[in-house]
């Protein structure tokens, strides 16, 4: 029970936040829920930090990510942070083969 408490505090305070950029368009979204649920299992991270690309509006963005908080908090139990709205990501900024709209801006992976 104690290494369990302990593994789960090291989770907690040690993993860093992966801020992903993700486009408003449905394909998007799910590349990003499958990168987060992938990272969750390999590294651990419960936090992510994301902005969102490619929306006609701020309320568009926002509801993007909003959908995006929910189903990541309620399937996979981790918490999203919304950086806000941004112009789409350069072609070399870390964009992952197969997750076109999906970009990975910082961490430590």
């Amino acid at each position: 029970m104690m290494g369990d408490q302990a593994d789960g505090l090291r989770r907690l305070f040690a993993a860093p936040a992966v801020t992903l950029a993700v486009a408003a368009r449905e394909a998007a979204v799910i590349d990003a829920y499958a990168l987060i649920k992938r990272v969750v299992q390999e590294e651990g991270s419960g936090c992510f930090r994301i902005t969102i690309t490619h929306a006609r509006t701020s309320e568009e963005a926002q509801a993007v990510f909003d959908n995006m908080r929910r189903v990541a908090h309620e399937y996979l139990g981790v918490r999203l942070e919304y950086v806000g709205m941004s112009a789409p990501p350069g072609k070399t900024s870390g964009a992952f083969p197969g997750h076109a709209g999906v970009a990975l801006l910082d961490s430590v992976l």
